[in-house]
């Protein structure tokens, strides 16, 4: 039998200091303030870190000394970075050293390459994964959270409940879709990408959505568009998970006048306690799509206690703003998420 102290030295072990890298990229319609939270907690819990911008980011390699460094672009406190002007001197940030054996690679703001963001952000990401980096999260975890079809695809893998779900196969397709779907009006329609709340919408009759399939295919011929059933609700509920364990829940309250909820919309977000079978399905999302840290978000059953929810999306990159303010009489979340990542069996070497 293990003596108390052999648990404790073995504890101790696992859970290490750890140095930060966050690369994010600062944009009008998603600006870095998450960022630069995590940041500012980081440095609170005297973790070495640094907030770059993909923009100009590029990897250094020191051969005399066999170390890997990160340069980036200095990003202000709240987020902001100069860009690039062609009557300034761009300066970049003191060189990082990067070592796979104590450093976490944080990916936020990665986008869709050649639409959002750049193909060479994806790839620096991927050569650190080969690198043998902990990055939070993965390209795989990234691919399918940022795509609202390949979401879909791993809930129904995985046996995760959701409103019922179609996709609309072409231009002309959105008949052959609301027969698939087989539900009432008022239903969902949402752009296969899209955070914030931005490319849902609330479709109210067949005419109309054969309208805005078509003014979306003539402004956009590859887009990718999903009808769901509209599940009637008061509020849906944003779970944080870092690992194995929730570390925080929001109640956000649908906004006044409109059928969303993101606290980027306006709802005004409270605490909320989950039931035993919440919590468990939430982990079982999580797991799902291979996440270290990742926002599930969830409509409630009618009976909570007993009937499983509504799982709407996981966001491999939740904003932590609107819950660390919610939650900020309990901690602070993202406080608790860095401390969680000490424990070295959630890295890429463990």
């Amino acid at each position: 039998m293990e003596t108390p102290k052999f648990r404790e030295f073995i504890s101790e072990a696992k859970e290490e200091s750890y140095r930060l890298v966050i690369l994010s990229h600062d944009d009008a319609e998603d600006p870095n303030k998450t960022g630069d939270l995590i940041r500012e907690k980081a440095k609170k819990l005297g973790i070495e870190c640094i907030l770059g911008e993909f923009v100009g980011a590029y990897t250094s390699y020191d051969i005399k000394n066999d170390e890997l460094y990160i340069n980036t672009f200095p990003v202000e406190k709240g987020g902001a970075v100069a860009q690039p002007d062609p009557k300034k001197e761009m300066k970049y940030d003191k060189p990082f050293k990067l070592n796979p054996e104590n450093t976490i690679i944080m990916s936020r703001g990665l986008g869709t390459p050649g639409v959002s963001g750049n193909k060479s952000w994806y790839d620096m990401i991927k050569d650190f994964e080969h690198r043998g980096f902990t990055v939070i999260n993965t390209n795989k975890c990234h691919d399918i959270c940022s795509d609202k079809v390949m979401n879909q695809i791993i809930f129904d893998r995985h046996d995760i409940n959701s409103p019922k779900t179609v996709r609309i196969y072409h231009s002309e397709g959105s008949e052959k879709a609301l027969e698939e779907l087989d539900s009432k009006f008022p239903i969902i329609l949402k752009t296969g990408t899209g955070s914030r709340g931005v490319g849902v919408i609330l479709v109210e009759s067949a005419a109309s959505l054969q309208s805005i399939v078509q003014l979306l295919y003539r402004e956009n011929e590859f887009i990718d568009i999903i009808l769901q059933e509209q599940i009637k609700t008061d509020y849906d509920v944003r779970v944080i998970i870092c690992g194995d364990e929730v570390v925080g829940v929001m109640k956000r309250p649908i906004v006044e006048g409109d059928f969303r909820s993101n606290v980027s919309q306006g709802s005004d977000p409270v605490p909320h306690k989950l039931t035993e079978l919440e919590k468990e399905e939430s982990l079982a999302a999580a797991r799902a799509v291979g996440g270290i840290v990742v926002g599930v978000d969830f409509i409630p059953a009618k009976n909570r206690e007993k009937d499983r929810p509504y799982f709407i999306e996981v966001n491999s990159t939740p904003g932590l703003i609107g819950i660390e303010e919610a939650l900020k009489s309990d901690g602070s979340i993202v406080e608790k998420i860095l401390k969680k990542l000490q424990d070295r069996s959630l890295w890429a070497n463990a």
